[in-house]
């Protein structure tokens, strides 16, 4: 028996649940389904590899079980031109941003958290605080298909001018990621406008009259936040009509996500 003590680190972590899979396992399409996961993840891996700078390429500790996965980077602090810059928390706020718009493509959206805390990980153990709290967060806070960041734990993700760009918050203080903010930033130019296609199909056809009305808003929340994104940056043809749209008599009613750069800004 190997008695070595195992200790509790201080973790950067990413708790992401794939909205909707649960009810796909027990479809005829769970194989499909399965498949699709496994392929998102190695795309988001290898866009990022192929995309970002080398420097944000970091190793994490990834675990997928279901319809959940979790990236843990424990928490270094890395020094350049003098001045503080957290590489952990770019590269964690990076992956979880690509995931999210990858996800797209399969037509899947996500929610999730991020939270700093203790933490142990190897390849049979996750375990502590840093885990529960992103699950509790998940759960209570995030609500729309969103990955928030712990209100305590948001001053670590603004240390540079690139994390205050991709970091929002709406009209209850709660912080989250922008992922076309992200992404967008480091795909090619001439790849844009066909994963725009993509992304702007997909989502349309998540809206129809058969959701729950409940569902309906938190998938127009998110297209508000495409749209945002695609006003600022002149995309105009990839904007999505949400007017009186699925239901004709009633206009769901959506929150503007954007201006976060503006409120950093005034609050700096």
């Amino acid at each position: 028996m190997n008695n070595q003590t195992i200790r509790l680190s201080q973790y950067y972590l990413a708790y992401i649940d794939i909205l909707g899979i649960k009810e796909a396992i027990k479809s005829d399409k769970s194989e499909e389904y399965l498949n699709n996961i496994k392929e998102l993840y190695e795309l988001t891996y290898s866009y990022i590899k192929a995309n970002c700078p080398r420097e944000y390429f970091l190793k994490a500790d990834i675990k997928i079980f279901s319809d959940n996965i979790v990236i843990a980077m424990k928490k270094k602090e890395h020094y350049e031109f003098g001045a503080p810059s957290d590489i952990s928390s770019c590269y964690l706020i990076i992956f979880a941003a690509f995931f999210q718009v990858l996800a797209l493509k399969y037509s899947l959206l996500v929610r999730g958290s991020i939270v700093v805390d203790d933490l142990y990980i190897d390849e049979t153990f996750i375990y502590g605080t840093a885990l529960t709290e992103a699950y509790k967060l998940e759960i209570e806070l995030a609500s729309y298909p969103r990955i928030i960041i712990n209100p305590s734990d948001v001053h670590l993700f603004m240390k540079s001018d690139f994390q205050q760009k991709i970091i929002n918050k709406d009209n209850s203080n709660i912080y989250y990621i922008n992922p076309f903010e992200c992404y967008f930033t480091y795909i090619p130019k001439e790849n844009i406008l066909e994963n725009l296609d993509i992304i702007t199909r997909n989502l349309t056809a998540k809206l129809n009259k058969e959701n729950d009305n409940k569902i309906n808003q938190k998938i127009c929340w998110f297209i508000n936040m495409f749209n945002d994104f695609c006003i600022r940056y002149g995309y105009k043809n990839n904007i999505i009509n949400l007017d009186n749209y699925p239901y004709p008599e009633q206009k769901i009613e959506v929150r503007v996500t954007g201006f976060a750069r503006e409120l950093i800004k005034k609050e700096n």
